[in-house]
């Protein structure tokens, strides 16, 4: 029975697709393929194939499942199968006519979901860029989130057992521990110009992850271990109890826990 956390590739078509905010450059996450639906042409997903950065569809893939156990909206977010040229690949599910989000004239609710999109940026310690669409209906998402949860290419090697240059070797208690607390406080002050409404925003969702029940990632889990060492599982389980704990300590030092 196909598993609904993964595409078949074999059942698709896929093609070049450039990045629409830089399409003469590769980008940090290498070359993105359109797949569509030999079935269904309505059915599509942007590729971000795991040849060179094993941990992108990893990131991926548990920042949705994160995300929308938050509530927040966001692209689903599959692994691949049936294609070996593809293993460990992201698929995100691909709006044909997005928009670009402006804060300036965003919605009041487009633009609270803004503000917790930045907060879990900060909590999750992302260290990309801050991309924000509307779909067809105007609802915000956000994308490009491999750069995420402070797992990176040499974490997924070395838990993969693969020989590192001794330089490149990463300390992993140090990366569990690399929370970025200041920039809680930074990107709470920059929040705070923007009013009442973004900074309640910001504040209930650093709120609500130091609430979050790891619990409802099990079974994302369990899909990742189809194609990623345990080791890595409990990585992210780590990083996220590490987390929440630097959140319940930021609300107690701004008085909202």
């Amino acid at each position: 029975m196909p598993d609904s956390n993964f595409i078949y590739l074999n059942n698709f078509t896929t093609q070049p697709f450039p990045h629409p905010l830089h399409p003469d450059e590769v980008g940090d996450s290498g070359e993105m393929e359109l797949a569509t639906s030999k079935t269904d042409p309505s059915e599509q997903y942007i590729i971000k194939r795991g040849n060179t950065y094993p941990e992108i569809a990893a990131n991926e893939f548990m920042y949705h499942k994160v995300a929308s156990a938050l509530g927040l909206y966001t692209q689903d977010v599959k692994l691949t199968k049936g294609n070996n040229d593809y293993h460990r690949s992201a698929a995100i599910r691909y709006v044909p006519n997005a928009r670009k989000f402006d804060l300036k004239t965003s919605t009041a609710e487009n633009s609270r979901t803004f503000f917790e999109f930045e907060a879990l940026f900060v909590i999750l310690n992302e260290d990309d860029s801050h991309e924000y669409y509307l779909d067809e209906q105007g609802q915000i998402f956000k994308l490009d989130n491999a750069a995420s949860f402070t797992v990176q290419q040499t974490t997924v090697m070395l838990f993969d057992g693969k020989p590192l240059d001794a330089l490149f070797i990463p300390d992993i208690n140090h990366s569990l521990n690399s929370v970025g607390y200041n920039r809680y406080k930074t990107t709470y002050a920059d929040v705070q110009k923007h009013g009442e409404a973004a900074t309640n925003a910001y504040v209930s969702m650093i709120r609500k992850f130091s609430e979050f029940d790891e619990t409802v990632l099990y079974e994302a889990y369990d899909v990742l271990r189809k194609q990623y060492p345990n080791t890595l599982i409990h990585y992210y389980d780590k990083c996220i109890r590490i987390r929440k704990e630097i959140c319940k300590r930021f609300l107690g030092e701004i008085g909202g826990g």
